[in-house]
């Protein structure tokens, strides 16, 4: 038990991308630290558990687990966040009020769409799921929808990681772990590079959208 106490504020605390490769494991409490920061670890989270998942240190479906039900549990919060509190939200975070009122045009035009993709839209990854609340969408509809965005969004990202380890492998050849483990994060950094690339993109399309 004293071990878990001193490993897992390490673990939720990790600074960088080589803390988590280098602090994940397979016991039971990583799968739920990964569950729980989710939300806040973004692409970074999934790519390197792919990483940990190709070279041994976790296993797939407990980790894709964790990940799904981590996300889509933060975007329900916020779906309810949304449907209770969003006129408070809108007056007390300028950032909300600004992207709110493009949320809700997503969501009245396409709410399934939406409901699914609350994951997947960069810049509106947290507003979005607010906005299918305040706008009152079916949770009958919303849960599947939002569970399954989850699913698919972590399956990729940890597919992507998991690529970028084997690639690494391969490139490595016979190199030491040292050599195949800076070569797997190279290859995590550039995908990485790309889905920021890709995020900041979509977030100036979102701000030249809201209103003025």
């Amino acid at each position: 038990m004293s071990s878990l106490v001193t490993a897992l504020p390490a673990l939720l605390l990790a600074a960088s991308p080589v803390d988590w490769l280098g602090g994940i494991s397979d016991v039971w409490w990583a799968y739920w630290a990964i569950g729980a920061v989710t939300i806040v670890g973004e692409e970074f989270l999934p790519l390197f558990v792919g990483i940990a998942v190709h070279e041994g240190e976790l296993r797939l479906l407990p980790a894709l687990a964790a990940l799904t039900v981590g996300g889509w549990g933060a975007t329900t919060l916020l779906y309810a966040l949304g449907r209770w509190k969003w006129d408070t939200l809108r007056r007390r975070f300028p950032r909300i009020r600004a992207t709110g009122t493009v949320s809700l045009r997503v969501v009245a035009r396409r709410r399934i769409t939406a409901s699914l993709l609350v994951r997947f839209l960069f810049g509106l990854r947290i507003v979005l799921p607010m906005a299918c609340g305040a706008a009152r969408v079916p949770l009958v509809l919303y849960l599947p929808l939002s569970f399954a965005g989850s699913l698919a969004w972590s399956a990729l990202y940890v597919a992507l990681g998991y690529g970028a380890g084997d690639m690494a492998v391969r490139a490595m050849g016979h190199l030491d772990q040292a050599g195949e483990i800076v070569g797997t994060l190279l290859l995590g950094g550039a995908l990485l590079g790309f889905v920021r690339w890709q995020r900041r993109r979509r977030e100036r399309k979102a701000a030249r959208r809201a209103p003025r």
